[in-house]
């Protein structure tokens, strides 16, 4: 009779389904020692109200062998990220290393759920990934899975979180190599994210890239590398630059690189008052006038240029002022 019963799939259902309506006590015992019912109906039963047994369903689940399910009542029902990460462990399947990355992420478990979401080799979730990560600056955790997802994710976004990740991360090498090879990133939009956070060597790399003169200008002028902000302001060729680099350049009293900029600005009468004004604020007069006064031989110099150096030796050296209107 035992061996009829051992085959009797609707006695051993009976069995448990009445264990779990009368006498729950005893539901563990029968679903250990019985292997022949219908394990996922039964489960679903005991795990629903009004009997919520829900050890009792993850033991089935896991003799059934459906790990997600198991993990799911573990998550769901049951509430342990500490015995889920276990169960992970022991059974390796990428489904429940997914399922265990999203609720470790849903727990604020970033650099947990990076892990798992790496051992599922699962980046379903990667825009959550990424906000949850930069909120708590993972940016070396984010690269690995960043690196995982552009497998199989095709999506702008990916690359460029990358390129912001490896800069963010102190990895410049890496980003410099990584924007050199074949990518989707949007060089331009890291860029000017680190430019605005004031990561300039990381911003430099990028501007240097695509390239894009006038940005890259302005980094160098951030760096106090005045001379490659000149180079980069002749590329860009354009006044706003010029104006930038000769008001860092007077500011640091990098006369030789300011002048060099400022032959750009004089020429314009629109931009000749505003240069004056910065040098005349510093207290350079000398500089300002030597730099005039070589302007005069452009062959682009105009009749302000000598009105505003007349002014100057007015104010600044009245007795070489007589030389200068007889010239």
């Amino acid at each position: 009779k035992s061996a009829d019963f051992g085959k009797n799939r609707n006695l051993q259902n009976l069995l448990i389904l009445t264990a779990i309506k009368a006498d729950k006590t005893r539901v563990m015992d029968y679903i250990n020692r019985l292997d022949n019912y219908d394990g996922p109906e039964i489960a679903k039963i005991a795990l629903g109200d009004p009997y919520n047994l829900y050890e009792e369903a993850f033991l089935i689940y896991k003799k059934c062998d459906l790990h997600a399910e198991a993990m799911d009542t573990l998550l769901v029902n049951i509430e342990s990220l500490e015995r889920a990460q276990e169960f992970a462990a022991r059974c390796g399947e990428p489904v429940v290393w997914y399922k265990l990355g999203k609720a470790q992420l849903e727990n604020h478990q970033v650099a947990e759920a990076i892990e798992s979401y790496l051992k599922a080799s699962d980046a379903t979730d990667y825009i959550e990934v990424i906000q949850a990560a930069q909120v708590e600056c993972l940016y070396d955790d984010l690269v690995r899975f960043l690196l995982m997802a552009r497998k199989t994710a095709k999506d702008a976004i990916v690359d460029t979180e990358l390129v912001y990740s490896y800069a963010k991360a102190d990895r410049l090498a890496d980003m410099e190599e990584f924007v050199s090879g074949t990518n989707t990133a949007n060089v331009k939009l890291v860029g000017d994210r680190l430019y605005e956070e004031k990561f300039f060597k990381a911003a430099k790399i990028l501007y240097q890239s695509i390239p894009d003169n006038s940005k890259l200008a302005s980094c160098f002028v951030q760096l106090g590398e005045y001379t490659q902000a000149v180079e980069a302001a002749k590329k860009a060729s354009n006044p706003k630059t010029w104006k930038e680099v000769n008001i860092a350049c007077v500011q640091a009293e990098q006369f030789r690189c300011a002048e060099i900029a400022a032959m750009y600005i004089i020429v314009h009468p629109d931009h000749l008052e505003e240069l004056i004004s910065q040098y005349e604020k510093g207290g350079h007069f000398e500089e300002l006038i030597s730099l005039l006064d070589t302007g005069l031989s452009s062959e682009r110099s105009h009749v302000g240029m000598y009105t505003e150096l007349a002014i100057l030796y007015t104010k600044y050296k009245p007795e070489k002022l007589m030389d200068f209107i007889k010239m």
